[in-house]
C-alpha cells in the first residue's frame, strides 16, 4: 500500500517549493539477484549495491529507494515531469518515447539458453557456435521455459507463448526453475546467466548445467539509468553521467557487476570492460 501511494504521488508530482536539495526517487522491482526487495536480503542485490555506490557520488541530491511491481514502476517512469529514475534498465524504442537515458551504467552477459549438461540434445546443440531459436522452439518433442512478463530481448519474446512454439512463460515468484529443469519438467531455460547461478545456489538439485549463446543476440549488453522526461530528468541525468563515468572504472563497482557470473562468464565480461569504461555514448532510437 505504501509503495502504491508513493507511486501515485510521483505521477502527480510538481516542484511546488524550493527544497534544500532536489530529490531522486529510485524505483526498483524485486528480481533477484539483481534487485532484492524482500527480507532478509532486501537491498543486497548486486544492482542494489551498485546503486548505493552511485548514490554516494551524488550528495547534491536527497535519495529515496522504492520497491514496487514492474508494471507500476514502468507506469510511473512513463509519466513526465517527476523525480523518478531507475538504475539499470534496457533501452528499447518504446521506453525511448517516455524516458531519457544515461550513458551505459551496467555491462552484462546477455540471456542464454540453459539446459542439463547430460541432456541428450547437448552434443547436437554444442556443435555450432550458437543455438537457433527459430528451429529449437519448433521442436514438439521438447519444452522450453522463460519467465513471464519480463523485459527479455525481442528475439526471445517473438517465440514465446505462441501456438507453434514449445517456449512458454511462467511466473517464478514461487518456483525455482532449476528444480523444474532437474525434474525434467522442461528441457531448456532462457535466462540471464546471473539469474541461473542464483537459482542454482538455492536449489537442492546440484546437477551440472551448460549455457549456450542464442544466435542473433550480442553476447554482452548494456543497461542504462532511465529517468522521467522533462527538465528535472535531464538535470538529474547530467549529474548522474558525471558521477557514473569514474565510478564504472572502480574495482568495487566492477566486482559487483560480475558477482553472480561463473568464472568463464566473468572472464568474458572482463575482456570488454575497457570499452565499457570508455563508452560515454547515449542510446539512440
Amino acid at each position: 500500500m505504501k509503495a502504491t501511494a508513493l507511486l501515485l504521488v510521483l505521477l502527480q508530482w510538481t516542484p511546488c517549493v524550493a527544497l534544500a536539495k532536489p530529490t531522486i526517487v529510485w524505483l526498483n522491482s524485486h528480481w533477484p539477484p539483481f534487485r532484492m526487495a524482500e527480507e532478509p536480503e532486501k537491498g543486497q542485490g548486486h544492482l542494489d549495491q551498485m546503486l548505493t555506490l552511485l548514490i554516494a557520488e551524488l550528495p547534491q541530491y536527497s535519495h529515496q529507494v522504492l520497491y514496487s511491481n514492474l508494471a507500476r514502476v514502468e507506469h510511473a517512469l512513463a509519466t513526465p515531469g517527476g523525480p523518478a529514475c531507475i538504475f539499470s534498465v534496457l533501452y528499447n524504442e518504446t521506453r525511448a518515447t517516455t524516458m531519457r537515458f544515461s550513458i551505459p551504467a551496467v555491462l552484462s552477459v546477455n540471456v542464454m539458453l540453459h539446459m542439463r549438461a547430460h541432456h541428450p540434445l547437448v552434443p547436437q546443440w554444442q556443435v555450432s557456435q550458437s543455438v537457433d531459436l527459430a528451429k529449437i522452439t519448433m521442436d514438439p518433442a521438447i519444452r522450453g521455459m522463460v519467465e513471464r512478463k519480463r523485459g527479455y530481448p525481442a528475439l526471445v519474446q517473438q517465440y514465446q507463448d505462441i501456438a507453434t512454439s514449445n517456449l512458454t512463460s511462467q511466473s517464478l515468484e514461487k518456483v525455482n526453475p532449476i528444480d523444474l529443469l532437474g525434474s525434467n519438467r522442461f528441457d531448456y531455460l532462457i535466462e540471464f546467466p546471473d539469474r541461473v547461478r542464483y537459482f542454482q545456489s538455492l536449489s537442492a538439485q546440484k546437477r551440472p548445467l551448460i549455457d549456450l549463446p542464442i544466435r542473433g543476440l550480442e553476447p554482452l549488453m548494456y543497461s542504462y539509468i532511465g529517468c522521467q522526461m522533462g527538465d528535472q530528468g535531464e538535470m538529474r541525468l547530467r549529474d548522474i553521467n558525471v558521477a557514473l563515468q569514474p565510478l564504472r572504472a572502480t574495482a568495487v563497482y566492477q566486482k559487483l557487476m560480475m558477482q553472480w557470473l561463473s568464472p568463464h562468464r566473468q572472464l568474458q565480461l572482463q575482456q570488454a570492460l575497457p570499452q565499457f569504461v570508455d563508452d560515454v555514448s547515449l542510446p539512440t532510437r
